[in-house]
């Protein structure tokens, strides 16, 4: 491969290819040129054109890998290989000679490749009897080709990387049989995740058959930045440095801003059920209508002006993956529910040797069985990001509950997150996590910029409650009365407090909507029904823990809000608290 950052990829093309390219290209440059057969004695010419009523000869010379230890040399000793060829060439009137190639120059004056080798020409010029001769280096090549019809780049669509191959990509247009099954690929795999994400994930209240870009409002988020805060110096003091501190600046709408930001990896914070993994889905699919049919496409999801090929996963999933379970299987992929029985029959895998447990492997495994069973390993990965621009978004670092599986999957996050910056487009990286107040790991600072994720304006909470009610179909005076007793029960402050959160309102929706003016009022059953729901949505993402212990836990809850509040009035202390205390409280309770 050439080095990282090649605009197009000649390298990826056999000699006789690259040919037919320079072929293809030369039209647009040198009008009137013409191209010979391939495969036979030409002597010395792959190309003629007339230029200004002086004929022009083209010689094409492909490298292997793009470059060489001495370029100057290798090319020159193309042009003295080809001696006798152009003598002859120049006695019959032939006045200028250009070598084309796909090895990249140098332009420093008088010392790079560039002007050594026209230093070269200069000289041969005279000897073989030529008006001019002149090299079109690579980067020569890429203007040329940059101008010509995007019917030239498809038909040598396995030369594009970058933007221009998700161009190709997204539209109609078939190359060669390799290029094809990058095509089919790409394809395959965003089809199969837009069904993944087309749909809100919470079937407690019935919106699961609801599509994200219906539902979806776009929270405000704050970019947590590192600022210097002056430092007040004890007098005298020399040489003392102010220590950096978390500072937050506005961001407007979080999706947004992830769809347009520059920053090669984002970390999202949010509350429970404050829309981390609806977000997740959003921006997803945002990206992806871009490499799926068009009657698919929702036009309530916006189009970025530069759409990544998007890959999202579960770090859960990833983080059963690591330990040996194949998590695209229904029925072993979770140690719950129908499957429980069969998990415990199932004898543990054994979890997978570090080398083998890289995210781009998991990747590649999630993509073989997400396409059908086109076969992707770790290097096919790697590939695909160093030729299409791509979005890895990471959901649910929360969900990874052993602090040493957390550590281990923050370290993978990581390196993947260093790796990917080496790409000609550096592949985006967003993981979306609960806020773990410094108590667990958390990708690394220096490669992370931070959102964290408001809570819903007055005026997102009454967009949310209209989308809510087109999406349930409640509509003329059904919907007055919901939307007029909700605004009535919001003037509760615990009802309000609840109002702010995107899972805990629609929770309170569903109340409202079901149980109408016999919505409890009374903050001990609403507390009750809402806990209800709250739980089955928890069973669903946390099954051996709340299915199991779902009793306990609705016993223990109200303690551990109680413990909270009462510690915090009494000892002036945050609304938090570490670890190792609620797992006390929770053994003086029981």
């Amino acid at each position: 491969m050439p080095a990282s950052g090649q605009k197009y990829l000649y390298e990826r093309l056999t000699p006789n290819d690259f040919q037919l390219l320079v072929n293809a290209v030369m039209p647009h440059a040198f009008p009137g040129y013409r191209p010979l057969p391939l495969g036979q004695s030409d002597g010395g010419r792959d190309g003629i054109s007339e230029v200004d009523g002086k004929t022009l000869v083209v010689q094409v010379k492909w490298s292997s890998t793009g470059q060489h230890k001495d370029a100057v040399s290798w090319l020159a000793g193309v042009v003295r290989g080809e001696e006798a060829n152009l003598r002859r060439l120049a006695r019959e009137g032939v006045r200028r000679y250009v070598l084309v190639t796909n090895v990249q120059s140098t332009g420093k004056p008088g010392t790079g490749t560039f002007d050594r080798l026209d230093d070269k020409f200069k000289l041969y010029e005279k000897e073989y009897g030529f008006e001019s001769m002149a090299c079109i280096w690579r980067e020569g090549l890429d203007g040329f080709l940059d101008s010509t019809p995007d019917e030239v780049k498809w038909a040598y669509a396995d030369v594009l990387a970058g933007w221009d191959l998700v161009r190709y990509l997204i539209t109609e247009h078939f190359g060669t049989s390799r290029d094809q099954g990058l095509r089919d690929l790409v394809r395959n795999v965003a089809a199969t995740q837009w069904d993944d994400d087309e749909l809100v994930k919470f079937s407690q209240v019935d919106v699961d058959r609801e599509r994200v870009a219906d539902l979806f409002i776009d929270i405000n988020g704050e970019h947590l930045r590192k600022v210097e805060v002056p430092a007040v110096l004890p007098a005298g003091a020399r040489g003392v440095t102010a220590e950096p501190v978390p500072a937050a600046k506005h961001v407007g709408g979080a999706a947004a801003y992830l769809l347009a930001t520059k920053a090669p990896a984002t970390l999202v914070r949010g509350a429970p059920g404050q829309g981390k993994s609806t977000l997740s889905q959003y921006v997803s699919q945002a990206h992806r209508a871009a490499f799926v049919p068009a009657e698919l496409k929702s036009v309530k999801l916006p189009t970025p002006a530069l759409p990544r090929f998007p890959l999202r996963a579960d770090l859960s999933e990833y983080t059963r993956w690591r330990q040996g379970f194949d998590v695209f299987d229904p029925a072993t992929s979770d140690a719950s529910g129908s499957s429980q029985a069969t998990a415990q029959r199932t004898k543990r895998p054994k979890a997978r040797p570090a080398a083998n447990a890289t995210l781009e492997c998991f990747l590649g495994e999630l993509m073989t069985y997400a396409s059908g069973g086109i076969r992707v390993d770790a290097d096919g990965v790697q590939e695909l990001f160093r030729r299409l621009p791509s979005v890895v978004v990471l959901d649910g670092l929360d969900e990874v509950g052993s602090p040493k599986m957390r550590e281990k999957v923050v370290d993978a996050i990581d390196k993947f997150t260093r790796r990917a910056r080496g790409y000609p487009t550096p592949v985006q990286v967003v993981v979306t996590t609960r806020p773990s107040n410094n108590e667990l790991p958390e990708p690394a600072a220096d490669l992370f910029e931070v959102i964290s994720l408001n809570e819903l304006t007055e005026d997102q909470r009454a967009e949310y409650l209209r989308k809510w009610c087109a999406v349930r179909d409640i509509r003329g005076k059904d919907g007055r009365e919901l939307r007029k007793s909700f605004k009535a029960k919001s003037q509760e402050p615990y009802i309000a407090e609840l109002a702010g959160n995107p899972m805990q309102l629609t929770i309170l929706l569903e109340l409202i909507h079901e149980r109408g003016a016999a919505t409890p009022t009374q903050r001990t059953d609403l507390y009750d029904h809402y806990v209800d729901l709250l739980l089955a949505r928890e069973a669903n993402k946390h099954p051996e823990s709340v299915k199991k212990h779902r009793e306990q836990l609705k016993e223990i809850m109200p303690f551990v809000g109680w413990y909270l509040q009462s510690r915090s009035e009494e000892q002036d202390l945050p609304g938090r608290m570490k670890v190792t205390e609620l797992q006390a409280a929770m053994r003086h309770f029981q």
